[in-house]
């Protein structure tokens, strides 16, 4: 993930093991067996992890392990235990769309300074919101699906030589420009606020479309180039419930559309943007063996 050079093994292959039954997940056999991978040392993988939990403000502990730990449940476990600790991260349990629970981390207020520092180490600009998330059973499926839509889409930047700098969650996003609008609003009416509210969509990079209204997505990542030029990535999560005339309007106004669950990855797929394992499908907490990873 990180572009490191892998040296090759210098040790003889081992002889084949007599064990038959099947080897654990998160087991050191299986870190040997990764080695030809590479390795990201265990602090750098902390320090991301834990920005990313004070980015997203909640992030399912499997999809933590997954991404930022290789999918070794022994080593996200020594993490999360460690920053439970150290009083940097509270652990709580949500309930799924299909009601399977799942794991979720979200900072405490320590944990906020901590990740300040951490944001500012990764090159994060200094404006990145890093915050406590309040979890709401109904949205913590969805809320947990932006972060691993937008890994797909970090992993996607790496891999063509960007490097994000911010990212902002829809809330930050709306709030940004009530506050502008309102101020305008109590100043010059509403027309001036209507005006203002156009003019922050655009310095933020969102559409409005036909009737006047903002678009909002459920993130945006911000980016540098390899050659030093800005841009932005508008990320929208689609769960089950969404219309496919919701879904063509986000997708026809530049978003990244992602589906949370199989109906909504049909849904992409009837409108020929992709889904499945190979396209914007986001498996999730309720797609997966519970036991699989969180231990």
């Amino acid at each position: 993930m990180f572009g490191r050079t892998v040296e090759p093994d210098p040790r003889p292959a081992a002889p084949p093991s007599r064990n038959r039954s099947p080897m654990r997940k998160g087991h050191r056999r299986e870190y040997a067996a990764d080695r030809e991978r590479g390795s990201i040392p265990f602090p750098e993988r902390c320090a991301g992890a834990l920005t990313d939990i004070g980015v997203h403000g909640a992030v399912s502990y499997r999809d933590l392990a997954e991404i930022r730990f290789g999918g070794h449940p022994y080593t996200t476990r020594r993490a999360v235990n460690g920053w439970i600790d150290d009083g940097l991260v509270a652990e709580s349990t949500a309930t799924g769309p299909n009601g399977n629970p799942f794991k979720v981390l979200t900072l405490t207020p320590l944990g906020v300074a901590k990740v300040r520092e951490h944001a500012a180490e990764r090159g994060m600009d200094t404006g990145q919101e890093i915050g406590i998330s309040r979890i709401r059973s109904a949205q913590a499926s969805h809320d947990t699906a932006v972060y691993r839509a937008c890994a797909r889409e970090r992993e996607r930047l790496r891999e063509q030589g960007a490097t994000v700098r911010r990212i902002r969650l829809d809330a930050e996003l709306k709030a940004a420009i009530a506050r502008a609008s309102e101020l305008e609003r109590k100043r010059k009416g509403k027309r001036a606020a209507d005006a203002e509210r156009h003019r922050m969509a655009r310095e933020l990079g969102l559409p409005v479309d036909d009737n006047g209204r903002v678009l909002h997505p459920d993130a945006q990542i911000e980016y540098e180039d390899a050659d030093g030029r800005t841009g932005r990535v508008n990320i929208e999560v689609a769960s089950g419930n969404y219309s496919k005339e919701t879904v063509k309007a986000k997708a026809a106004a530049g978003f990244s559309v992602h589906a949370s669950g199989p109906a909504a990855a049909g849904t992409l797929r009837s409108l020929g943007l992709g889904g499945g394992d190979g396209g914007s499908w986001l498996k999730g907490p309720a797609d997966r063996d519970p036991a699989s990873v969180e231990l």
